[in-house]
């Protein structure tokens, strides 16, 4: 009985183990339904990630179309501030790129984790298995070596009892009827223990190799998912460095983007100032021309007169074939575009409402200036704010006394007092003072009045 009990316990603990092992690698619905639940939150993390790049993507586009349109619209400005300027967008651009990735590492780490965590829990499912299958074996190699003993032991009492001679004393030695009954029984008993115990170590036999058999199975699964956990293990180590690398790429762009702000503020400061220099400028220049106007309003009538007479006599002498307005002003670079016109508009950079106080033409560093009208060069002097200036008193046109100033040139063809006529070259195209590129800043002033240039040429 105990035998028997023994060899049913160690039957149900192959049953369970068998049923474990099924549970754990043969239920296709629930794998199916968890994989397709992953595989959408997948999906949804993967979307999330790919939103955020194309918002920072955006942002970069954005920041660098900001940076262009401060280059383009900004000419009365310092170069500093400009570069400044462009640094911080540029930055921004990059910090708004790194970010991204930095948005894909790290989704790609939480999903390398993830199966890092499924291929760890599968290895140890697998390994509990495996030493359950184990211990089986080892059960199943206990009782068969308890019955080799048991049926070798029994083989040699047979052997002993049921010897060559026991029939022939069965035959020969007187015994009465029942004795004879005995011995049969005897015989019929032991034949039927020797019968039972090679049956029972037969089915002990058979227990082992099954056991041998599941755990071979289950040794070459555990085989398979060590591999996947080591193979998953060196992804997530991958992925975890990427995110590490993308991160402190991030630190390098936000550090690079502070220190372009702390040069743009910078700059700014020192625009603001070079603003305030150039007010003082404009200031300045205005009460000269005022002055000059003051001391020539005494001699108004001889002026007109002179001034008609030199129109006159100076018109086809010009350099210039340009027609001249009903004002009488020509424009300074013939053919030349308008890239920034007069006006009140938001300075881009520093954000504030600023007089455009000139008319922008754009041309290359050494376009010939023209002189817009016949008259007198007054001033020659440099500005950190208009670079080189060039002025000319035009005297009285059509009733109004003109003044026009041109700037940031990079040199100069007459002298102060010298008198030029309508389209005489008087000067260059530069780059000088508060300028982002070449091109002519050119002013007037009607009756001591700054005006909008465009409205007279």
């Amino acid at each position: 009985m105990r035998n028997s009990s023994r060899l049913l316990g160690v039957r149900l603990a192959a049953a369970t183990l068998a049923v474990a092992a099924l549970a754990a690698w043969a239920t296709p619905n629930a794998i199916a339904d968890s994989t397709t639940d992953q595989i959408a939150r997948d999906n949804a993390a993967a979307a999330a990630a790919r939103a955020d790049v194309d918002t920072l993507t955006a942002q970069r586009v954005a920041a660098a179309a900001k940076a262009a349109d401060a280059q383009a619209t900004v000419e009365e400005s310092s170069a500093v501030l400009a570069a400044a300027s462009a640094k911080l967008q540029d930055s921004e651009a990059n910090l708004a790129s790194a970010q991204a990735v930095l948005a894909v590492a790290q989704q790609n780490l939480v999903t390398a984790q993830r199966k890092d965590s499924e291929t760890a829990g599968s290895l140890a499912q697998t390994e509990i298995l495996l030493k359950a299958s184990d211990n089986l074996v080892q059960q199943n190699q206990d009782a068969l070596d308890k019955a080799q003993v048991q049926v070798g032991q029994m083989a040699r009492e047979q052997y002993q009892q049921n010897s060559t001679l026991i029939g022939i004393v069965t035959v020969v030695t007187p015994a009465t009827t029942g004795s004879m009954n005995d011995k049969l029984q005897w015989a019929t008993t032991m034949f039927e223990t020797s019968a039972t115990a090679i049956t029972r170590l037969e089915d002990t036999q058979a227990q082992l190799a099954d056991a041998k058999n599941s755990r071979a199975v289950l040794e070459a699964r555990a085989g398979i998912a060590r591999q996947d956990a080591a193979a998953q293990l060196g992804q997530s180590r991958s992925a975890q460095q990427t995110a590490s690398d993308a991160a402190a790429k991030v630190q390098a762009a936000v550090d690079a983007n502070n220190a372009a702000k702390a040069a743009a503020a910078q700059a700014v400061a020192q625009d603001q100032a070079n603003a305030a220099a150039q007010q003082a400028e404009v200031d300045s220049v205005n009460a000269r021309i005022a002055q000059r106007l003051a001391d020539e309003k005494a001699a108004l009538a001889a002026a007109q007169a002179a001034a008609a007479a030199k129109s006159g006599g100076s018109g086809s002498s010009s350099s210039n074939s340009a027609p001249a307005s009903s004002s009488g002003l020509i424009k300074p670079i013939p053919g030349a575009s308008i890239t920034s016109p007069y006006g009140m508009r938001m300075h881009p950079i520093l954000h504030v409402w600023k007089l455009h106080d000139g008319t922008d033409f754009g041309a290359g560093c050494g376009t010939p200036v023209h002189a817009a009208a016949s008259g007198t060069v007054t001033e020659e002097y440099y500005n950190g704010g208009y670079g080189n200036r060039l002025f000319i008193d035009h005297g009285i046109i059509n009733a109004r006394a003109l003044t026009t100033s041109y700037n940031h040139l990079s040199g100069y063809a007459v002298q102060v007092g010298q008198h030029v006529t309508q389209g005489q070259v008087i000067a260059y195209v530069g780059t000088t003072g508060y300028s982002t590129g070449c091109h002519l800043h050119f002013m007037l002033w009607v009756n001591g009045t700054m005006v909008n240039p465009a409205n007279y040429l």
